[in-house]
């Protein structure tokens, strides 16, 4: 959706590339993350801005799912 718009761009190679290395680095980092225990949840700035409820809700779920298997492994 957004590689469309950006290969009508200037520069648009750079910015192409620039966004798939960025992509990448994330996948890196989450599996890193996650291979310490954390658990990732990532936002675009306009999502959080535009549709903070969701946002916020998304953040609930998580942390009710995680307290959940939390207790369950407890017992």
């Amino acid at each position: 959706m957004l590689k469309p718009r950006l290969e009508k761009s200037n520069n648009s190679e750079y910015w192409i590339s620039k966004i798939s290395r960025n992509k990448e680095r994330d996948d890196e980092i989450n599996k890193k993350l996650l291979f310490l225990g954390w658990t990732v949840i990532r936002f675009w700035g306009n999502d959080i801005k535009k549709n903070t409820d969701e946002c916020i809700r998304v953040i609930e779920e998580t942390i009710f799912e995680i307290k959940t298997m939390d207790d369950y492994t407890e017992e």
